[in-house]
C-alpha cells in the first residue's frame, strides 16, 4: 500500500500542492509482491477537481488501485462552524506530529499542511490506518474536515460506515465493501 501511495505522490508530471484530497477508494485484488509495478493516470482534470488512478501491476494484472478525488485551487472561505456532535464513538487514533511528518517522508507527499507546526492528517494515511484497523481491502473514504495533529480521533461503526470524529466535528466517512 505504501508504494502505491508513493508512486501516487511522486508522479513527476503532476503537482497537487495547495490541493486537498475530497475522497478516495482503495482496492487490493492480490497479495502484495515484490515485483508490483505502479502507473497513474489522470481520468479528470479541471479547475476544481481532479480525479486520478494509480494502479499497482504484478504480470500485466492489476494487484491494487488507489482512486483519488483532489479539489483543485481551494481558497479557504470564511470558516463556517461545523455542528459539533455528542455520540462521537470510541478512541480510536491520536496521530503525532511526528508521524505525520515520518509518513509525509516515507510517501514523498511534501504538501505544506502536513509539515507544519499544527499540521493536518493525510487522507492516506487515515486511510491506511483504517485499512490495518478493519482488515479490509476495498474501502471508500470521504473526508469531511481536517484532522490535524496530536488531537483524538474517535470512530462509530453503523453497519459497513465507519464515522470518524475529532473534537465532537464529523471528519470522514468510510464504506467498507
Amino acid at each position: 500500500m505504501i508504494d502505491l501511495f508513493r508512486a501516487f505522490t511522486t508522479k513527476e508530471d503532476f503537482f497537487y500542492d495547495g490541493a486537498f484530497i475530497a475522497k478516495i477508494k482503495y482496492q487490493r485484488f492480490q497479495s502484495k509482491s515484490d515485483k508490483e509495478t505502479y502507473k497513474n493516470e489522470v481520468v479528470k482534470n479541471n479547475r476544481r477537481l481532479c480525479v486520478i488512478n494509480c494502479n499497482g501491476y504484478v504480470d500485466n494484472e492489476i494487484a491494487e488501485t488507489l482512486t483519488v478525488y483532489l479539489m483543485m485551487n481551494v481558497t479557504v472561505k470564511e470558516s463556517i462552524q461545523p455542528e459539533i456532535i455528542e455520540d462521537t464513538g470510541t478512541l480510536w487514533r491520536n496521530f503525532s506530529k511526528e508521524e505525520i511528518a515520518d509518513f509525509s517522508h516515507l510517501t514523498g507527499d511534501t504538501n505544506s499542511i502536513h509539515l507544519t507546526e499544527n499540521p493536518v492528517v493525510q487522507g492516506m494515511f487515515i486511510l491506511k490506518e483504517l485499512c490495518d484497523t478493519t482488515q479490509t481491502n476495498d474501502i471508500e473514504v470521504k473526508y469531511i474536515h481536517p484532522i490535524y495533529g496530536c488531537n483524538p480521533v474517535y470512530i462509530k461503526h453503523e453497519g459497513n460506515l465507519i464515522k470518524g470524529f475529532s473534537n465532537g466535528i464529523l471528519c470522514f466517512q468510510a464504506t467498507m465493501f
